[in-house]
């Protein structure tokens, strides 16, 4: 394979470079808003151009992450932790060249998908790229990101038919394609995508027990486990997990037989310290055991059946048990009636996060949690030195019981706030949104216009989104409302061919503007000119301060996965483009990504004919950054 061509380099753990410098990001930063203004000298140049250019394309060495700061003393961090971008880019990309028909062999048996055409990504996704290639990408794709857009691209992904090649001979892969699909698909917390692939590929399933148990932690999860399914899938392996999945089934349709039988041939193979042990006699009618002596933590193999099994069990979760790193874990603990409410608001606000509860499951937790005294009168106050899942509930309980219009605009102005800006396009911004949906877009509100509006673009809710934003237009301060302008153009697409709204806008913007505004202008003119808005050289000028496009070369991520986006495109290889661009966005996903990562995959799905999946990007990443140059409190 040659350079340009490269497959993305593992870590020590399995995981790809791009996901290194991204997870360091997130892990190592404190909780915060805002994107940080880089200090060191731009590398400056002509705009950078996704067709290959090895010499440009490689980026500088990501700076070392800084330390973490202590721990907050909060039961539950809050969620998400921030991200340092580099500068934006203006990306510009050339037509695909045409693609010259090489097939490489015989296709891959397991190319059956339920998404086929338009719906999926072609008749041919995978032309030009070989089996051997695709598999350590597919095996690589993020999971838990924050995305709503970046999931369903990945599900579509995932669902399309289409077969790689397999060269002439070939070995036969580990893991076969079919497999890792069926996988990645539970993964992603869409354990039904999963099973009527499974359906199609019942021999990609009946080999690989990974894929199986996947399938069966994410029904789980979700709570709609099919025993009868879920044994015969599990009848070709031996390991210890189906024995568990016997007993868990048999003890909840009340077999108490089958269940002592059960219980016994755990007891003759298993530890007397084993979590799920001490949980199954408790199934078995003894005295559920302690919680705190029920560990959680980490990835442990079967914890989504463990979890399940403490539910049935009536055994509660307690907060400093919470499995944070894992969000299908979280979403189980937050459906557990046993667990108090306030932890399970909290586990199920970051389950949310990463789109494994929806909105509608996250406002019920919400309706649970126990406001103390007079919390519910004294909740802007509270929210000043609390931004947690409980100061949201008691938003959302005082807007229910709240009868005055004015104290209603209030609490909504308050909801929208609370939302962490990477977050919007999700179920978390879709709760806020909830308590918008019952306050008119009139005079009485238009404090609360430009924030709303945002909201709505962010969430695709763009009838809602205009209607605000006419109020905002005919009530504020063209300053406060001028930078929803790049916003609205790229969702609804509307007034991208003018160039004296682009300049209108960008004069204002720039009105005061300090460097940590320029470097947010910078990346909204590069997610702009990724969707297909003309900039000229001067609007970058101004913009820089007359420095120039930024040459992206701090993108932080891996050079050769930055390096074969391009080249994919370019070829016209349409799944894998969409594979690797989902490798460049990683966990973050692009309200967390600096501009720069985002423009170059929206650009070249694009190119490949992908337009709306890119526009649906960059509008969730123009969400996080769309906002006054002086934040402030939409409530005050």
């Amino acid at each position: 394979m040659s350079a340009s061509r490269a497959e993305p380099r593992p870590s020590a753990g399995g995981v790809p470079r791009i996901a290194v410098p991204l997870l360091a990001g997130l892990l190592a930063a404190g909780l915060g808003m805002g994107w940080a203004v880089s200090t060191a000298a731009q590398a400056l140049g002509p705009p950078i151009r996704l067709t290959p250019d090895a010499a440009a394309d490689v980026p500088a060495p990501a700076a070392a992450p800084t330390p973490a700061p202590p721990p907050a003393p909060a039961v539950v961090p809050p969620y998400p932790p921030v991200v340092t971008p580099p500068p934006a880019v203006s990306p510009v990309v050339a037509r695909p060249a045409p693609v010259a028909s090489e097939p490489l062999g015989a296709p891959d048996p397991d190319g059956a998908g339920t998404l086929s055409g338009v719906r999926g990504l072609g008749g041919d996704p995978w032309r030009g790229i070989g089996r051997a290639e695709l598999l350590p990408l597919i095996a690589a794709l993020p999971a838990d990101t924050p995305s709503p857009a970046v999931k369903a691209l990945e599900r579509r992904l995932l669902l399309s038919a289409g077969s790689p090649a397999v060269a002439t001979g070939e070995a036969p892969p580990p893991r076969r394609f079919g497999a890792l699909r069926i996988e990645k698909l539970a993964r992603l917390g869409d354990p039904g995508g999963a099973a009527d692939l499974a359906d199609l590929l019942p021999a990609a399933l009946a080999a690989d027990e990974p894929a199986a148990k996947a399938l069966t932690d994410a029904e789980l999860v979700r709570g709609g486990l099919d025993c009868t399914r879920a044994l015969t899938r599990g009848r070709s392996f031996a390991s210890a997990y189906w024995s568990r999945l016997v007993l868990f089934c048999r003890a909840r349709v009340g077999d108490r037989a089958g269940t002592d039988e059960a219980l016994a041939t755990l007891r003759g193979a298993g530890r007397r310290s084993d979590p799920f042990l001490m949980v199954a006699e408790a199934l078995a009618g003894t005295a559920p055991p302690p919680a705190r002596m029920l560990s959680l933590q980490g990835d442990g193999d079967g914890l989504p059946l463990l979890l399940a099994a403490m539910r049935s069990a009536r055994i509660g979760v307690p907060p400093d048990r919470l499995p944070l790193d894992n969000p299908p874990a979280l979403a189980a603990i937050a459906t557990n009636p046993s667990t108090d409410p306030t932890t399970r608001a909290a586990a199920g606000e970051r389950a949310a996060a990463s789109l494994f509860l929806d909105a509608r499951q996250l406002m019920d937790l919400y309706a649970q949690v126990p406001a103390v005294g007079d919390e519910l009168l004294r909740v802007r106050d509270i929210a000043q030195r609390d931004r947690s899942a409980r100061t949201r509930a008691l938003v959302h309980q005082a807007m229910a019981a709240a009868m005055d219009g004015r104290r209603r605009v209030a609490l909504a102005a308050l909801a929208v706030e609370l939302v962490d800006p990477r977050l919007r396009a999700g179920p978390v911004g879709n709760t806020a949104a909830g308590l918008l949906d019952s306050v008119s877009p009139s005079g009485d509100a238009a404090a609360l216009a430009p924030v709303a509006a945002r909201l709505y673009y962010a969430l695709g809710r763009l009838d809602q989104a205009r209607r605000w934003q006419d109020l905002a237009l005919r009530s504020g301060r063209s300053a406060d409302t001028a930078w929803l302008w790049p916003l609205s153009v790229v969702a609804t697409g509307r007034g991208a061919d003018d160039p004296r709204a682009l300049t209108a806008w960008l004069d204002e913007a720039l009105r005061g503007a300090d460097g940590f505004a320029r470097n947010r202008i910078a990346g909204q003119l590069a997610l702009l000119q990724a969707i297909g808005v003309a900039i000229p050289d001067e609007a970058w000028m101004k913009a820089t301060d007359g420095a120039g496009p930024p040459s992206g070369s701090d993108a932080g991520v891996d050079p050769a996965l930055w390096q074969r986006l391009g080249d994919a495109a370019a070829g016209g290889r349409i799944g894998e483009t969409v594979a690797v661009a989902l490798l460049l966005m990683g966990e973050a996903g692009p309200a967390a990504l600096p501009p720069v990562v985002t423009a170059r995959v929206a650009a070249n799905l694009k190119a490949v004919g992908l337009e709306p999946d890119a526009r649906t990007l960059v509008r969730e990443a123009m969400a996080a950054i769309a906002g006054p140059s002086v934040p402030a409190s939409p409530a005050e």
